[in-house]
């Protein structure tokens, strides 16, 4: 069985990246001061995004999937 990894083109990793940034300073910047933990929870999966991004940007091993291909398929 054959299987082919799929990673994100770096610019396009990178435009996630940027745009994580971007939501995180938002969020930050207009959710301190509110007291409730939903702030900090968007606040991680920000991090999230943009740490994932850039393991896929940067990465040699950066494959967000994985395609398998049994024998059988004639492609």
């Amino acid at each position: 069985m054959a299987s082919f990894k799929v990673k994100p083109s770096k610019p396009v990793a990178v435009f996630g990246a940027v745009g994580g940034i971007a939501v995180l300073v938002f969020v930050l910047v207009s959710g301190i001061g509110r007291g409730n933990g939903f702030v900090w929870l968007w606040a991680a999966l920000c991090v999230g995004v943009v740490g994932f991004n850039l393991w896929a940007a940067f990465s040699k091993r950066g494959a967000t999937e994985v395609v398998e291909r049994s024998p059988t398929d004639r492609s």
